[in-house]
């Protein structure tokens, strides 16, 4: 995720408070990752806990691609209607919350980014500084029956 000229990476702020960013946009991501399927969901993750998707190109349920042009622009996009993005998000539709060997790759590319994986097994948030960190990981929100509000 790029830095924006003029602002601190808001990654290194959030970070000790990524775990309740992650349990209010927890049912946002888990859609994300449900109509997305079988294809990997891929995004950028707010402050505020909403989540806006992006186009996975690869198309892929293994991996996505994502144009980094388009990624730049929509991040600078939030940054100016002030949403404070502090994370990309993707989803690991049939396995674990866990980084693979492409994801890690990513990660050292842009080091200190926070990096959410919505996996079947939970959601974690992951981070490169020098070495890998498992920064939080909660469970997947329990679904609510049809006709139920929270």
């Amino acid at each position: 995720m790029p830095d924006h000229p003029d602002k601190t990476p808001q990654w290194v702020a959030i970070a000790p408070h990524i775990k309740e960013v992650v349990e209010l946009a927890a049912v946002g991501l888990v859609d994300e990752r449900d109509k997305c399927y079988p294809v990997e969901a891929v995004g950028i993750l707010c402050l505020s806990g909403e989540v806006f998707p992006l186009i996975n190109q690869a198309r892929s349920p293994k991996r996505f691609e994502v144009n980094q042009k388009l990624v730049s622009e929509g991040i600078n996009a939030l940054l100016e209607r002030g949403r404070n993005p502090i994370a990309v998000y993707h989803s690991h539709p049939e396995a674990a919350a866990e980084p693979s060997d492409r994801d890690q790759m990513l990660m050292k590319q842009n080091e200190g980014t926070l990096h959410v994986i919505i996996g079947n097994d939970g959601i974690a948030v992951w981070m490169w500084d020098g070495w890998l960190r498992l920064v939080t990981k909660i469970p997947l929100p329990k679904p609510v029956p049809d006709g139920e509000h929270t």
